[in-house]
This record gives C-alpha cells, sequence and structure tokens, in this order.
C-alpha cells in the first residue's frame, strides 16, 4: 500500500516539475515583448539624441552665417564711410566718419573674433559627433541583434510550449483522480509548489508546525497527507525516512 501511494507521489512531483517548467516558460514569453519593447525605447533614445546633436550643430551653422553677413554688412559701412571721407569739407565731419569707422572696425574685429571661436566649436562639435554617430551605429547593431534573438527565442518558446503541455497532460491522465483532484485545487489558489516535504516538522511550503501524529504516519505509510493550514501534500523525504 506504501508503495502505491510513493508511486502516486513521485508522479506528483513529477507533475509539479512540469508545471514549474510550463510556468516559466509562460512567464518567460510574457516577459520577452517587455524586454524587446524597452530595447526599442533605447535605440529610440539614442536616435534622438543624434538628431538633437544634429539640430544643435545646424543651429551653430546658422549662426556662423549670420556672423558672417554681420561682418559683410559692417564691410560695406566701411567702405561707404571711407568714400565719403573723400568729400568731407570740415575738420568736424573728416573726425565723425573717422569715429564712425573706428567703431565700425572695433565691431567687425569682435564678430570676427567670435566667429573664429564659433568656427573652432564646430568643428570640435562634429568631431564629438562623428565619434558618437560611430559608437551608436555599433550599439544599435547590437541592441537590433539581441531584439532578433529574444523573437526567436519566444517564437521558439511558443512552439515548444504546446508539446509541455502535452506532455502534461499526459503525466496528470496516469494520477489517481483523489490524488490529481487535491493537486489541482490548491495549485489553482498557489502558484508556487502544492507538493511538499515536511522538515523539522514544518510544512516546506507554509512552514506551519505539522501535528507528531501526522509526521508519524507519514513516516510509517511513506504515504502522503494534506497540511492543516495551506492544504499543501506533504510528504517524508525519503533519505530520512
Amino acid at each position: 500500500m506504501g508503495e502505491d501511494i510513493r508511486e502516486e507521489l513521485n508522479k506528483l512531483l513529477e507533475l509539479q516539475d512540469k508545471d514549474i517548467f510550463i510556468f516559466h516558460m509562460e512567464k518567460r514569453i510574457k516577459n520577452i515583448p517587455i524586454e524587446i519593447e524597452n530595447f526599442h525605447k533605447e535605440i529610440e533614445e539614442i536616435i534622438n539624441k543624434i538628431k538633437e546633436e544634429e539640430e544643435k550643430l545646424s543651429g551653430m551653422d546658422k549662426r556662423l552665417k549670420d556672423y558672417f553677413f554681420e561682418i559683410e554688412d559692417i564691410e560695406s559701412a566701411i567702405n561707404k564711410f571711407e568714400q565719403d571721407r573723400l568729400k568731407v569739407r570740415t575738420n568736424e565731419e573728416y573726425r565723425a566718419i573717422e569715429k564712425e569707422i573706428g567703431e565700425a572696425k572695433k565691431k567687425k574685429g569682435k564678430l570676427e573674433e567670435e566667429a573664429l571661436n564659433l568656427i573652432e566649436e564646430i568643428e570640435e562639435k562634429k568631431k564629438e559627433l562623428e565619434s558618437f554617430k560611430n559608437q551608436s551605429k555599433g550599439k544599435i547593431e547590437g541592441l537590433q541583434e539581441v531584439i532578433e534573438n529574444l523573437k526567436k527565442e519566444s517564437d521558439s518558446l511558443k512552439k515548444e510550449l504546446p508539446i509541455r503541455k502535452d506532455e502534461r497532460l499526459r503525466i496528470s491522465k496516469r494520477i489517481k483522480n483523489q490524488y490529481l483532484e487535491i493537486y489541482e485545487r490548491v495549485r489553482s489558489i498557489r502558484n508556487d509548489p502544492v507538493v511538499v516535504p515536511v522538515r523539522n516538522g514544518a510544512c516546506g511550503g507554509c512552514h506551519a508546525f505539522v501535528p507528531t501524529q501526522k509526521v508519524n504516519y507519514l513516516r510509517k505509510t511513506r504515504g502522503i497527507d494534506t497540511c492543516e493550514h495551506c492544504g499543501r501534500i506533504l510528504y517524508i523525504p525519503e533519505e530520512v525516512l
């Protein structure tokens, strides 16, 4: 009798192992799309960062052109002042034009200095952007490869899952209904292990105290019983019988 119950126990443990395996498979299938979405977001962030830096560089180029236009306008003004200087009749007019020319040249010099500084900034920015693009290209390609591998993993798991569920069904059909019903009832309430060992006089699931009489019964019959607190199926491990 004890051997028959022990055989049912082994079947229950086999069924439980299969359920745990299936549970992790389904969890992995559920989590893969989330991982893929996160990697897509990471790629999108890199692309947006590149666009942002390109827009900054474009803005700097526009500022440089504005400098050149402003310098050209000042040069034209200086040329006009110099032509007007040839036509002046009084010292007062001459000094006024000289002042205008001096201020214009001073302003031009300042703009040219700012333009040169901006050119250096642009060149440095271009180098940094090119370096970032090269690094990003490798990173994006790596992330895309990871995404493709995750898709393959998902496809593989989805194909394997029905096979494992069929194996589970075949195992369950070998178990007597009286034991299978208890197992399925407790499993419907709890996702964690249903069939647990008694260790140090406590349930291996909820860790509640198991009455000594019940422990002795399990040892004597080498059978199974249920925990009075959580309803899990209890047994004594073979090595401590």
